[in-house]
Order: C-alpha cells, then structure tokens, then sequence
C-alpha cells in the first residue's frame, strides 16, 4: 500500500484526480490547484465541496451552486456535495466523508491537496506513524492523561501528536488536513494515490489580500469592506456578481431564536455539557453569531470548536445522528452540484463502479435530514437579502456548466 502512495505519475499515464474543497469562494489558488491536476494527465476533475455550511462552522459566502459553477468555469468537471453532517465536523472527520465521497464515485484514482509542504514522503509516514498510534492505543492513553487534566479533548490530541509527528506537519491546518486524508487512507486500506501542491500566496486564514494569489478569508474579508472581488477570476468575478454575497453573522438571528428556544445543548454534536452550560450561562450577552462564539471560546476551546457547536445546534446535528451516519459509511449517495461537458464523459463510468446512488435533486429518502435544513436555512437567508423568491432545493434547475 505504501509503495503504491510513492507511484511516480509517467507521461503516458491518465489519471482521475479527485479534490476536497470548500470554494469559500473559488479563487485563484484553487484554480492554480486545478491546472495542477491538468500536469498530472488528469483526465477528469472530480471535486468534493462542501455545501451550504463550512468546517469551520459558518455559512459560506456564496450558494453552494453558485460556488460550483465557479469551479466548473475555473476547470474542475463534477461537483459533489459533501453532507452537511460532515461538512462541519472536525478536520479528521471533514477529511474522512470528502476522501470517501471520491473512492465511492469508482473512477478516482489519484487525491490531490495543497499544503505548506509537498513533501510526500513525511506525509506518507506520518500518516503511517498515526495509524499505528490508534490502532495500538498509544495515543488514546496520552489523550486521556491530558484531558482528565481538564484539556479539551481536541487540545488533548492536538498536544499528544506533538510527540510523535514532526513538528513541521503540525505546523499548519493544510498540512494538517492533508495529514487526515492520507490516515484515512491508510486506515481503511483505500486503493488511492495521493499528490501534493506545495501552497502559495498567504496563509489560508490571513484577513490582508496579498496580491493575486490571497486566501478565502482575506477575500471575503476584502468583499465586507469594499463590496468588491478580488484574487479571483474574471470569469469566477462575473458569477459572483450575480449571486448574493452572504455573510457568517447573517445567522445571528435564526441561531438566536433556536438557542432561546432549547433547554439542553448537550445532545448537539461536539457540544460538551461544560460547553451547553457555557451557552445558558451566556445567552443573555447573546448580540450575534460572531460576537457569541468570541465570548464563548476560552483557552482550551477555540474559536471554530464554538462556532461548529453553535452550526449544529442551528441545523439541528447531535451527536446520535453524527454516530449514525458515520457507522453507515459516512457517504450512503453522491448528490451532484453540476458537471462540465468533460465530466458528462465519465458519468456513466460513476453509475457502472460507483458505490452510492447519484442524485441531482434531492431525495427525503435517502438524504440526511440537515441537508434539506442547512439549504432552507440557506434560502431564507437569500429571500430576506434580496427580498425576492428564490428557488428551494426541489425546485431549482439542475445546470451543466458546457464547457
């Protein structure tokens, strides 16, 4: 298995290369990423994106299908929606459900990510290194030595690794991330190649453009301001422009109005009963969904830890459904956001050796429950910005992006 991860990519060779993204929006660096696949004699494009909520726990800037159109004009071919149950869960389990989602369409052979390191040969072995961590329970003991110190069970792991993993693969969240989906990988025996683009530009959460090549956040950061787009395309710019523009705190009322309304918090995923105290405790100095996660982060609880809680507790995500869904295998179907005219050539290939069902519309039947939820919260959000109707999830077209 390890010797297949070091496979040197020929000339001659084709290979479908799968992407876990969130496109909060599509930017420059994501398109660098994709002409990246292209050097790779990627045939296909296949790309896991989030979908109305992001792993760091707030609502994405644009519609999950504005977003995807983006990608599918800046080059990637299909795009599938990560469940929202996932979505915004931890990096290990956001890393999980996005690798599965692309080892399930059948056709993926090749996973590719951005870090600050492209050295495959420290991720190959750390992400070893880890597995073996957990299957001795080596690492469990260190987690629990330090939270019954009271550490947070993520500050715990976080700490424990340090003594085993090179400094430099815990130095950042992509690398970190990257580490994730090769463990998955590895741990579950996956038969996936994996490549790495060494980042570029500023750090991922940086708030300052740096030019052409600049972070999500600092280009949402940069929009709130100026009520303007940069770092992204021309082409990524004229999508945008006729989409709404949503911001994290546009939330705060919903969220306010669901806290008030639940007595216990603890059943929602992530959320610790120190943590729903916390919130109770709290809820009186409650102004907006942002100004409520910084009250509530503390030392050993940072800021994204509050604010997935609060996204769970919003749409409704406790901890038994979480459970649920991941003893099922995290990914039970593909929902598809769009696709080029590339990606129409690699469909049927899906359908043949995919091992879920593909939707392009949902289905109550086979759908987690916060998918329906997290897209109507979504729409309501547009309606109220924009004060015009806007199509639900049943009844917006579905779009192939003909390229």
């Amino acid at each position: 298995m390890y010797n297949r991860l070091r496979k040197v990519f020929s000339e001659e060779q084709i290979v479908v290369v799968g992407i876990v993204a969130e496109y909060n929006p599509f930017h420059n660096g994501h398109r660098l990423q994709i002409d990246y696949a292209r050097k790779l004699n990627a045939s296909q494009i296949i790309v896991a994106m989030s979908g109305s909520f992001t792993q760091r726990g707030e609502i994405a800037c644009f519609d999950k299908y504005t977003r995807a159109k983006a990608a599918l004009v800046g080059g990637a071919d299909i795009i599938f929606e990560i469940p929202t149950i996932f979505a915004t869960a931890s990096a290990r389990e956001f890393a999980a459900a996005g690798v599965r989602l692309l080892y399930n369409t059948g056709v993926v052979d090749t996973i590719l990510f951005s870090a600050e390191s492209n050295d495959k040969d420290m991720f190959i072995a750390s992400a070893k290194k880890l597995v073996e961590l957990e299957s001795s329970g080596e690492l469990d003991e260190h987690i629990n030595s330090l939270v019954s110190e009271g550490k947070s069970y993520a500050f715990a792991r976080a700490a424990a690794l340090k003594n085993y993993l090179p400094e430099e693969i815990l130095s950042s969240p992509n690398n970190i991330l990257g580490l994730e989906y090769c463990r998955y990988i590895f741990a579950n025996n996956l038969n996936l190649d994996i490549n790495i683009m060494k980042r570029q530009g500023n750090n991922y959460n940086d708030l300052s453009l740096s030019g052409q090549l600049s972070s999500a956040s600092a280009i949402r950061q940069h929009y709130k301001i100026h009520h303007e787009y940069d770092a992204v395309s021309d082409e990524a710019k004229a999508i945008y422009e006729q989409s709404t523009f949503v911001d994290s705190n546009d939330i705060s009322a919903m969220l306010h109005y669901k806290l008030l309304t639940t007595s216990d918090f603890s059943k929602y995923l992530d959320c610790t009963s120190d943590l729903s105290d916390r919130i109770k405790n709290n809820l009186k100095d409650y102004v907006s969904f942002g100004q409520f996660c910084e009250l509530l982060k503390t030392k050993n609880m940072e800021y994204s830890r509050i604010s997935r809680v609060l996204c769970h507790i919003l749409l409704d995500i406790t901890e038994e459904d979480f459970t649920t869904a991941k003893d099922n295998g995290y990914i039970t179907y593909l929902r598809m956001l769009g696709f080029s005219k590339n990606g129409s050539h690699i469909l049927s290939k899906i359908k043949e050796n995919g091992k879920c069902t593909i939707l392009t519309s949902p289905d109550v039947d086979i759908i987690y429950p916060s998918e329906i939820l997290s897209s109507e919260i979504y729409n309501a959000i547009i309606i109220e910005k924009t004060g015009a109707s806007n199509p639900n999830e049943f009844t917006r077209k579905f779009d192939l992006v003909n390229l």
